[in-house]
């Protein structure tokens, strides 16, 4: 569940900042929903809360951030992968290989420019759809 604190309106797109009201985390996200379909995140309010997922757009590098390979999901018509890092904060990632990081329980190192917002309780990002 996250708290929507504040909301940075752009000409098409916004930033929304969300606090993870389980780990305390605060993650800054990118929308532009509102710019490929008329089904989309306009209707989050600040101080309402929701159920979010965020997805890290990025790659996979060393100096990346440490994270847990959980398993792979399905978000509207797009193959994912959920991961979670060491303050238990769960985010998505384009999918990889479940063999790779499940058997040997290895950590994955993933280096991300920013956080999109990809699902917010029911309603799925139109380019997820």
């Amino acid at each position: 569940m996250y708290k929507l604190l504040s909301i940075s309106e752009s000409v098409a797109t916004r930033n929304l900042e969300l606090k993870n009201l389980n780990t305390g985390t605060i993650d800054s996200c990118f929308d532009d929903s509102a710019v490929t379909s008329f089904k989309n995140f306009d209707f989050m309010e600040i101080n309402e809360v929701y159920i979010c997922k965020i997805y890290l757009f990025g790659e996979f590098d060393d100096a990346g951030e440490n994270f847990k390979y959980i398993k792979n999901v399905k978000i509207g018509n797009r193959d994912l992968s959920e991961i979670i890092n060491e303050k238990g904060d769960v985010y998505y990632i384009g999918k990889i290989s479940e063999s790779e990081f499940v058997s040997s329980e290895k950590m994955l190192h993933y280096k991300y420019t920013r956080k999109d917002i990809i699902q917010v309780n029911n309603i799925v990002h139109p380019d997820f759809e």
